[in-house]
């Protein structure tokens, strides 16, 4: 249900989870768009990737931002 979807893009990291393959970023993750696949990372760094637009990978990377 395309509503859903739209509505945890939108809001799962208030509750700490992350799409975890997202549209745009098949090339940093290796893994084709999976809208269905959410992970939780806690409500901080939820936050911050949604905030700054990256993936999990790019978080973990910067050692700056946790």
């Amino acid at each position: 249900n395309e509503q859903v979807y739209d509505w945890l893009a939108k809001n799962s990291y208030r509750y700490g989870f992350v799409l975890r393959y997202p549209k745009d970023k098949q090339h940093i993750t290796g893994i084709s768009y999976e809208p269905w696949h959410y992970r939780y990372v806690g409500v901080e760094a939820a936050t911050k990737m949604y905030e700054l637009n990256l993936t999990l990978e790019e978080y973990l990377n910067n050692k700056n931002l946790h």
